[in-house]
């Protein structure tokens, strides 16, 4: 009788955190070398390793937690799996444990962030003032959503415009001097966190004519 031990060697890595959007679907890399060719994938969640998605023996199984049906796949090559359809309740650190055919594995974990994508900013017209020769008008640019970078484009240029702070001390306020002779002029406030952006542009122009105020506005 003879007994054959099989000895495993497993390396755990952490990776970043991945983000995702509501509604949208994301790719959770599973880390796999890519020389390797996959004899198990198990992905799991919690730490009592709920599995959630499964490739065993040649057999493929994503169909095993009901709130899970029908928004995962699974490759089988890369070990890499797509939830569609985010929700909420997906924000989540998973675990993958692959094996190769040459019984090398690894452990990765992956936590999943799923965010609500970037609303269109608010802008407003706060003061219009009309002086010889033009107008002067400060815009206000504010966003609904958390942790944002608001900026300007002003096009054409004109030859006067300043960022200023709000009275809480957040950029997204303009000033901005209007010439008589000048054509419509486009103001645009952008709201960016990372690689997202989001953009509501505003039209503005000084006739000359007008009383009041002086100028004329539209939205783009």
């Amino acid at each position: 009788m003879s007994c054959v031990i099989l000895l495993f060697l497993f390396l755990e890595q952490r990776q970043e955190e991945v983000p995702g959007y509501l509604g949208a679907n994301v790719t959770l890399w599973s880390g796999a070398d890519p020389s390797w060719k996959l004899s198990k994938i198990e992905w799991s969640v919690f730490s009592n390793n709920t599995w959630i998605a499964t490739y065993r023996k040649g057999r493929t199984n994503i169909e095993r937690i009901s709130r899970y049906k029908g928004r995962l796949s699974l490759n089988i090559s890369s070990g890499d799996r797509k939830i569609y359809h985010l929700t909420v309740g997906d924000a989540m650190e998973y675990t993958v444990d692959l094996i190769n055919t040459m019984k090398n594995g690894t452990v990765n974990k992956i936590k999943l962030k799923v965010m609500q994508r970037l609303k269109k900013p608010s802008v407003k017209k706060l003061v219009t003032a009309s002086v010889e020769g033009g107008c002067f008008v400060v815009f206000d640019c504010s966003s609904q959503d958390q942790d944002v970078d608001l900026s300007w484009e002003v096009g054409p240029l004109t030859k006067t415009a300043y960022n200023m702070s709000n009275p809480d001390g957040k950029p997204g306020v303009l000033l901005a001097f209007l010439s008589t002779t000048q054509k419509p002029v486009h103001f645009t406030c952008t709201s960016s966190r990372t690689t997202e952006r989001a953009s509501n542009a505003v039209t503005a122009e000084c006739d000359g004519k007008q009383r009041g105020s002086g100028v004329s506005f539209g939205c783009i």
